[in-house]
């Protein structure tokens, strides 16, 4: 077969090429030594990447890092074995507060009428028993004239039972006189008191109509404490007793009500304590306690649960939105000194004593110096980066969630120093970028 001089050249090429790879075994037998498992998430990420990631190690950024015995003493790193500790655990709602329906109040006219003053505005503040609005009524002149006639004639009653029970012991007056006599006086006596009773509601005097001063004018007074959150009433306005002239809302029974969701719902028990924070306080913490969990769930699968403050305070206002913490006790786990874990592009990391090797430019920089001479300071010592999951803090220590393949009665997990591993690992990670 006849090649133009083209082909030969392309074919000089090749052969140069592949000599150049035979001639440097070493570099890809470093490929093969520091490649991870395919199942390695990381290694996974440098596969993806291209056939030019994936030929050189020294590209991906490595999860093992060496550290001299100097390093090791400056960076004052201790290791240690992971620990079970008893943590409080925590979880974390959302609610607002909440009034019982008994403390959002309804104001009504008891007997109707005319609205002749009604001195109330929107967030006003009133107290129990303040005058919220003054109603003409006519037809209570009526009653209280009523409540007068019927007193006199109580005593015109009271005087004839006392003489025909006489003349009956002395068998003088007929039986049947002193019988009508005394059912009269007792329909009497009820009748008066019925219409003292409503006197008192209007808040009147039934010894005031007896004193001839008769009144068509009655206050409506706040039942309880709180403020004034509608108004549905103006001056002049005819109400009858079923209209309502304001709403109030007092702080009495003042709760939080939480939301939380049907899975964690078996952790909840009556009494357990809150930590709550209202939205608008700045960070400021009221605690509290589990009074009541509903057990009816909502249609998006949480279940309302009453939470009573340790400390009322009149000035809270109902509906305002917070978020509370509930102690859901003690639970033995897995825990890490806090300085143990560190973070890195939003997640958490441990350090772990391994036999893994770490890339081969990490080698090299930890076996010889700025010279180029051998460091004689001691065989290093190589750490591993372990993504971990980190829980509820207490008293130091910090919950973890590991690996499932982590053998915790042999593993050397870094307790000290974690910080100063880390920052090494950084560096040469960078100064790995740099070299690319």
């Amino acid at each position: 077969m006849l090649f133009t001089e083209r082909h030969k050249n392309k074919i000089a090429l090749l052969l140069i090429a592949g000599t150049l790879t035979a001639c440097n075994p070493q570099k890809t037998s470093s490929v093969g030594e520091d490649s991870e498992s395919p199942s390695d998430p990381v290694t996974q990420a440098h596969h993806n990447e291209g056939p030019t990631a994936s030929a050189d190690r020294s590209v991906a950024a490595p999860d093992v890092i060496e550290l001299t015995s100097d390093q090791l003493r400056i960076g004052a790193v201790s290791l240690g074995k992971i620990e079970y500790r008893n943590l409080g655990q925590r979880l974390l709602v959302n609610g607002r507060l909440a009034v019982p329906a008994q403390s959002q109040v309804t104001i009504s006219a008891l007997l109707g009428g005319f609205v002749r003053s009604i001195p109330l505005l929107p967030g006003q503040r009133v107290l129990k028993g303040q005058v919220l609005a003054r109603i003409e009524y006519p037809e209570l002149i009526q009653l209280q004239q009523d409540y007068a006639e019927n007193h006199s004639r109580l005593t015109y009653l009271e005087a004839e039972f006392a003489r025909q029970k006489e003349l009956s012991e002395k068998n003088v007056s007929a039986l049947k006189v002193f019988q009508q006599t005394r059912s009269d006086l007792g329909a009497t006596q009820a009748r008066l008191r019925g219409l003292a009773q409503r006197i008192r509601l209007v808040g009147l005097s039934p010894q005031a109509a007896l004193d001839g001063k008769f009144s068509a004018l009655y206050s409506v007074v706040a039942p309880v404490t709180g403020v004034v959150t509608r108004i549905m009433a103006t001056a002049g306005q005819f109400v009858q007793p079923s209209d309502i002239i304001a709403g109030l809302t007092s702080s009495q029974g003042l709760y939080a009500e939480l939301t939380v969701f049907e899975k964690d719902l078996p952790q909840l028990r009556e009494g357990q304590r809150v930590t709550i924070r209202l939205t608008n306080e700045n960070g400021r913490e009221r605690a509290g306690h589990i009074k009541l969990i509903n057990r009816s769930i909502e249609a998006d699968r949480s279940v309302r649960v009453v939470a009573q403050l340790d400390q009322a305070d009149a000035r809270l206002a109902p509906n305002t939105f917070l978020k509370a913490t509930l102690n859901l006790g003690d639970s033995r786990v897995t825990a890490l000194p806090e300085g143990a874990i560190v973070s890195a592009e939003g997640m958490d990391y441990i350090f772990i004593q391994t036999d893994e090797k770490a890339p081969e430019k990490h080698e090299q920089d930890h076996h010889t110096g700025e010279t180029g001479q051998p460091d004689r300071t001691g065989p290093p010592v190589r750490f591993k980066q372990i993504p971990v999951r980190r829980g509820v803090t207490e008293g130091g220590y910090s919950q973890v969630t590991l690996p499932a393949n982590l053998d915790l009665t042999r593993t050397q997990v870094v307790l000290k120093g974690a910080y100063a591993i880390q920052s090494q690992l950084q560096a040469a990670n960078g100064e790995e970028e740099h070299a690319h």
